[in-house]
């Protein structure tokens, strides 16, 4: 039991939110709200050491207290939009004592719950091949830019199928996850090495405007009835 290793969930929230009105807080299909559910969910798991609240909500906190979660202070500053990227994401993992491995967990993968599976097979990599875990799902579709230029094929009577497509992935954001002092050394989520956990395009669905709020509604609802 003493060379168990520490693994911790955290839930990066905050209430301001540009496409989708307090998308975190506000009642979801049958569910409070989004961040009720994701700590339900992770509570669900049992593979999770602590559950960790980052944010500077006073509404954040409430349900963290109030769903058995703990909370962690941001600075505001931390949760705006004038911070980059790197600089909030250490600012939260610093806030983490010692140095677990840290999975971030979003509100906005709401139909994502493999969460003991995924602990599992992160505590089940080789080290030297992997150095973090992230979801993906299979990519096999055609991608242009703005100006119509493909990305990943070329356009004529030489046009692939998409079975010959060269084998991409999307990343999801269902789980991030490495340990603490290497997401801080690479100030990123993980690493050069990630291994790349498949989950299914349901589960895959990520909340980034009203839309996708309506359609994780209705999935939910649906796989949960």
């Amino acid at each position: 039991m003493g060379n168990k290793r520490e693994v911790v969930a955290l839930i990066p929230v905050r209430e301001g939110s540009q496409r989708v009105k307090q998308k975190n807080f506000k009642p979801f299909s049958n569910e409070k709200s989004l961040l009720n559910l994701k700590i339900k969910q992770l509570q669900d798991a049992d593979c999770f050491d602590k559950i960790y609240i980052s944010s500077d909500s006073d509404l954040a906190k409430d349900i963290a207290h109030d769903e058995g979660a703990s909370f962690l202070y941001r600075d505001s500053y931390m949760c705006g939009h004038e911070a980059r990227l790197y600089e909030y994401n250490n600012y939260m993992l610093n806030t983490i004592p010692g140095d677990p491995i840290v999975a971030w967990t979003m509100t906005t993968a709401p139909l994502f719950d493999d969460y003991m599976s995924v602990v599992s097979k992160y505590l089940s990599l080789d080290v030297k091949s992997h150095d973090s875990l992230i979801t993906v799902i299979p990519h096999n579709g055609f991608l242009v830019d703005v100006n119509a230029k493909p990305i990943n094929c070329s356009f004529g009577h030489w046009h692939l199928l998409t079975q010959e497509l060269r084998e991409s992935y999307e990343i999801t954001g269902g789980v991030y996850m490495a340990q603490k002092s290497d997401q801080l050394k690479w100030s990123y989520w993980f690493g050069p090495k990630a291994y790349l956990y498949q989950t299914s395009k349901i589960k895959s669905i990520d909340v980034d405007d009203d839309e996708d709020f309506k359609i994780a509604e209705i999935l939910h609802s649906s796989v949960n009835k």
